[in-house]
């Protein structure tokens, strides 16, 4: 029939058509990414430590004398004064000791006034040849056994009165005292074994560290330089190296203080050389004080005076061998990646790196999704903030 004659012709001319027709491919739009222009702010270059806490003054409390512990006169775990008394002993014996030498003293005073008055009446009669001078040697001696029987007993009088006066044991600084490791009625003697409790300095307060070699030249080169801008200007400043602190409990470095003392000598083994920064130990309001020796304390020292600079997230910096770079969008180029190689510097508190080369500040970094791009695609920029470590203040650069 017709119909059937013509079915397979239009069957083929169908296939073939549809074999022709070209598929469609779908392009995906632009990554979109942050980005963020570079901060510009003043900021200080710091060098951070780690040292301990340690008291100005430290003394160990041990008897001087020997004998019983009569009292203890002070509140363990408090603050004393100089001139407190700590400890009492028994100064019975010294009292009488001191009563025995006042009685030995008496006695050759008296022999050497009875000694005096027959030398008084001797001499004349010796000269006149009617006493014989044996009896006035005999004399003689014995005002010189009462003289120096009467320096004997003066000294055992002061040893007897220093003895007493050792059973007080006085607080020799102020300071923050321990317990009483020696109580009442225990005997103590004055070799120095018996340690009767301990008592360190309060305010202010030491912390040592060590700084390398390096470290310490920057120092010095600072001060230099500072002592000659100092000298141009005819201006007089503070040139102790300030420090900041902060403790276990502490996020920042809320505590200021300077270096006052630097040892006289850099230790080879280490190639370094102790530091010491000094800090105020203020009472605060519940009457305490922060500081104790052995804490451990984070320490940061300027390294310059506060300058000028670029500072870009730390995490949008990344590393091709020993090459620093940063990928910026070009706007001017329809949102073309490119790549900017920088000299990046000290990394901040905050997260921020220092770029000491490479940016104008004005470039629009990749601060988020910088692992998802390359230098020359596009992408779709949405403007946010330089991110920074989480409790400090996030802006725009200027």
């Amino acid at each position: 029939m017709p119909r059937c004659s013509y079915s397979p012709c239009l069957f083929t001319l169908i296939m073939l058509t549809g074999c022709t027709r070209e598929p469609q491919v779908t392009v995906p739009p632009p990554l979109e990414v942050i980005v963020s222009r570079p901060l510009k702010e003043v900021i200080e270059d710091w060098d951070t430590f780690t040292g301990l806490v340690e008291a100005k003054e430290s003394v160990e409390i041990r008897p001087r004398v020997r004998g019983h512990i009569k009292e203890v006169k002070f509140k363990e775990g408090a603050e004393v004064k100089e001139g407190d008394v700590l400890f009492l002993i028994d100064d019975g014996p010294f009292r009488a000791q001191e009563k025995q030498a006042d009685g030995q003293m008496k006695l050759y005073t008296a022999k050497l006034k009875l000694a005096q008055e027959r030398i008084g009446i001797l001499e004349p009669l010796v000269k006149s040849g009617s006493a014989a001078k044996q009896e006035l040697d005999k004399v003689m001696a014995d005002q010189g056994e009462a003289i120096a029987g009467m320096a004997t007993a003066e000294g055992q009088i002061q040893e007897a009165r220093l003895n007493t006066e050792y059973c007080r044991i006085v607080a020799p600084i102020s300071g923050h005292i321990s317990r009483a490791f020696l109580t009442k009625g225990n005997l103590v003697n004055a070799a120095g074994d018996n340690l009767l409790t301990t008592l360190v300095s309060v305010d202010p307060m030491y912390v040592y560290f060590h700084v390398n070699e390096r470290a310490l030249l920057r120092y010095r080169n600072h001060m230099i330089a500072l002592a000659s801008k100092n000298k141009d200007t005819g201006k007089k400043s503070d040139m102790d190296i300030k420090v900041q602190m902060g403790l276990a409990t502490d996020r920042d470095y809320p505590h200021k203080g300077i270096i006052d003392f630097i040892d006289n000598r850099v230790d080879s083994s280490t190639g370094t050389i102790k530091v010491r920064a000094r800090f105020d130990n203020p009472k605060r309001a519940d009457g305490r004080r922060l500081l104790a020796p052995g804490m451990f304390a984070r320490i940061r020292a300027a390294v310059a005076d506060p300058h000028p600079a670029i500072l870009v997230a730390d995490r949008a910096i990344l590393t091709d061998q020993n090459m620093k770079y940063l990928l910026k969008v070009n706007r001017s180029k329809e949102n073309l990646v490119e790549r900017v190689d920088i000299e990046a510097g000290r990394l901040q508190e905050d997260g921020l790196r220092v770029v000491d080369a490479g940016l104008k500040g004005d470039e629009w970094i990749i601060v988020d999704g910088v692992t998802m791009v390359r230098p020359g695609v596009t992408v779709t920029p949405r403007e946010g903030s330089m991110p920074r470590r989480p409790g400090h203040h996030s802006g725009e650069g200027k």
